[in-house]
């Protein structure tokens, strides 16, 4: 087993950060470029992303034309000549990895065009369950099995069998990534759909970057009927575009709280109107007594005294960086207690399960439910603790904010944040220690 020590720092550091682009946005307009009728140009794609990586890969085997336009080792520009909503590989087996974006996106994308094909993954993908999007696409005809478990992947995707349906329900409990699958895979497409939810969203502002790029591509807003329903029709044309991808603000928000903690950070090409609804973590730091600093090209985080809990938080729409808020409650004045956060339970690993475990070999009392958690920090946090990291990049992430608090820390298996951020540590010694 691999591992890293993270010795204490006792002193306080002043820094800009550069993080890699949004893997959440270049996902989604990598999937549209390719889609796109004519040829788009996307700038600031990650290259130290294993998911967006496994994107480029699946777009490729599925015959799309995508030419690297720079040469440099953390980011990149593509050339992509869109096929005008049909691919032209209409077979074959297609790895996602443990990349959720990636098989659920391109599940619907594929569902709704004549081929076959296999989307695998990972053990752990293959425990991610995907049957309210597998069900939904089954009310328009797709022809979509499970190759193992029920209700998981890998999937066997056969040509569609149209049955001339208008409009498909859909949970948005479980994940946000669904319907955002299905806007996406209908734009392509020659069909009209209303989308229908049947129950509240989740993470609803990424399903608003969905369609704010919809609207990017095509020219046209996507129809919101109202809070439960989105229409989209058949001559919903995309079209190549130009188009830079912008900071991760996921990605951001470890380094925010780097400078709450014990410093202060700007994190450069980010803004509060970014399409990211994780940007909006800003405003919990400044709650915990955090001071805030925008500009039109940056954020700026910095610490001014002890922090406080927040006593109760719902991060139904931030749940990615609420496992930053869960270890910065570490060190915060009082108990925060967490809610909104079942979809933690379906990511790369059982988050509340793994983080109770990890705050606790810390010194904390963790209490959670299924939807929350509640973490009252130590008086003293324990120090050298090895924590385990479950292949969940973030909790490798987050867990490194001990380290910046004055506590040393080991992080097992640290190298899991190659599924978004591969030099994640490198840029946090330059934050912390230069």
């Amino acid at each position: 087993m691999s591992h890293l020590h993270l010795p204490a720092i006792k002193h306080t550091f002043t820094a800009q950060v550069e993080v890699p682009g949004s893997k959440s946005i270049a996902n989604r307009v990598l999937l549209l470029a390719a889609l796109a009728t004519g040829v788009s140009t996307i700038h600031n794609v990650p290259k130290v992303s294993e998911d967006v990586t496994l994107m480029l890969d699946a777009l490729r085997q599925l015959g799309v034309e995508i030419k690297e336009l720079t040469q440099h080792a953390y980011y990149a520009s593509y050339q992509i000549t869109g096929c005008a909503g049909q691919f032209k590989v209409r077979e074959g087996t297609i790895f996602c990895g443990n990349s959720g974006t990636t098989l659920r996106f391109l599940t619907a994308t594929l569902a709704l065009m004549q081929g076959n094909y296999v989307l695998s993954g990972t053990k752990r993908m293959h425990e991610r369950p995907i049957a309210d999007l597998v069900d939904s696409l089954r009310q328009i005809g797709a022809q979509i099995d499970y190759a193992q478990n029920s209700d998981c992947p890998p999937l066997i995707i056969q040509p569609l069998n149209y049955n001339h349906a208008t409009t498909i329900n859909i949970s948005g409990s479980t994940s946000s990534q669904y319907l955002s699958a299905l806007l996406m895979g209908f734009a392509a497409s020659k069909y009209s759909i209303d989308l229908c939810l049947t129950n509240n969203l989740i993470s609803e502002p990424y399903v608003a970057m969905t369609v704010k790029l919809l609207e990017l591509f095509s020219g046209r807003e996507v129809q919101r009927i109202n809070s439960m329903q989105y229409q989209l029709e058949a001559d919903y044309l995309l079209r190549g575009i130009d188009y830079s991808v912008e900071p991760d603000a996921s990605a951001a928000s470890y380094f925010f709280a780097l400078g709450a903690l014990n410093g202060s950070i700007e994190i450069n090409g980010l803004n509060i109107n970014s399409l990211q609804g994780d940007v909006n973590f800003v405003k919990i730091l400044e709650q915990m007594g955090a001071k805030l600093s925008y500009n039109s090209s940056s954020i700026r985080v910095s610490h001014v005294s002890q922090l406080h809990a927040i006593k109760h938080i719902n991060m139904q729409k931030m749940p990615d960086v609420a496992m930053t808020l869960a270890v910065l409650a570490l060190f915060a004045q009082g108990t925060t207690t967490i809610d909104g956060i079942e979809s933690w339970k379906v990511k790369e690993t059982d988050r509340l399960i793994a983080m109770q475990r990890e705050l606790s070999k810390l010194g904390a009392v963790v209490d959670i439910t299924n939807s929350s958690i509640s973490i009252t920090p130590p008086a003293v946090v324990n120090e050298n603790i090895a924590i385990d990291t479950y292949d969940d990049h973030r909790m490798a992430m987050s867990f490194a904010l001990v380290a910046a608090a004055g506590v040393g820390i080991i992080i097992n298996d640290y190298e899991c944040v190659n599924k978004t951020f591969a030099n994640y540590f490198a840029v946090w010694q330059q934050a912390c220690c230069n």
